[in-house]
């Protein structure tokens, strides 16, 4: 005879949305635990990882990144060994206006994204935009050759 088995919780699924929330709270954890204080009281050192949307239309393919508070100056965008990397940092505000401040969440910190392209894309028409705290890359395709070709005489024996 079986033993009925009484579920005291519901069945969760694990969903993408779910699994990108428990990966930001384990890094978010490990970030805890193996940081450095800089001395301010409770660390604001933060790993920044921007969100990206990558999209690939006729003409090539577009990154996304929302980069919220940066400036062009604090991005840097570069090609090496069909790798394109994406680094920035945002900056430490310093307070000396004599304020107490309360409350501050906002993180500060480096960041750095790479991904291996395509072997179709021309790498030397990349374009890059920030725009309202977001970064727009156009990595166009390469127009595809046709290597030449030639008639091949056939002899008789």
């Amino acid at each position: 005879m079986r033993n009925l088995v009484v579920r005291t919780r519901p069945r969760t699924f694990v969903t993408p949305w779910t699994l990108d929330s428990m990966h930001r709270q384990l890094e978010n954890w490990m970030d805890r635990a193996f940081s450095v204080s800089n001395g301010e009281g409770p660390e604001r050192r933060l790993t920044l990882t921007p969100r990206m949307d990558i999209a690939e239309t006729e003409k090539g393919y577009e990154l996304t990144a929302d980069l919220p508070g940066l400036q062009d100056k604090e991005v840097d965008i570069s090609v090496s060994n069909d790798v394109l990397t994406i680094t920035g940092e945002r900056s430490h505000e310093q307070e000396s206006d004599g304020r107490s401040v309360h409350l501050s969440e906002r993180g500060f910190g480096t960041f750095k994204r790479s991904f291996s392209l395509p072997d179709h894309v021309d790498q030397d028409q990349i374009q890059a935009r920030l725009k309202n705290g977001v970064l727009a890359i156009f990595l166009p395709k390469a127009e595809e050759v046709a290597p030449p070709s030639r008639q091949i005489k056939v002899k008789t024996s």
